[in-house]
């Protein structure tokens, strides 16, 4: 557990490597970044050559429009699912909750019948 020194916010806990989430997230983002720079600068250097035309690309907007496209149906599909998942796995919670919640009323139910019906002292049944 973090001990925080004061009540006091200081913009020095955000970049705290113990206990922080920015060095993963500059591990996961920084290559992300690097990458969409690099390609870009392709993009735009074979945008005035004529390579970019031998590639059989006549406009860099289609190149942009696919690559977005694509993009955003990959991030789509990735969203619709885990977002079902995440449903499956509340319904399958849920369903086990009212089961347990069934369970523990049969077995109440039950002693109740039984300590009412007992010829048992009640001495030694609420013992």
């Amino acid at each position: 557990m973090i001990v925080y020194k004061g009540a006091a916010f200081h913009p020095r806990l955000l970049v705290k490597i113990k206990g922080s989430v920015f060095p993963f997230s500059c591990l996961v983002a920084l290559p992300a970044a690097l990458l969409s720079i690099l390609l870009k600068s392709i993009v735009t250097t074979l945008a005035d050559d004529a390579g970019f035309t031998a590639l059989g690309l006549n406009d860099p907007n289609t190149v942009l429009g696919v690559a977005w496209s694509s993009v955003s149906s990959l991030l789509g599909f990735l969203v619709v699912f885990r977002t079902s998942q995440a449903y499956a796995r509340f319904w399958e919670g849920t369903s086990a909750m009212y089961q347990m919640l069934g369970e523990w009323f049969d077995a109440t139910s039950s002693l109740v019948a039984f300590c009412k019906r007992s010829k048992a002292d009640k001495k030694d049944i609420l013992v």
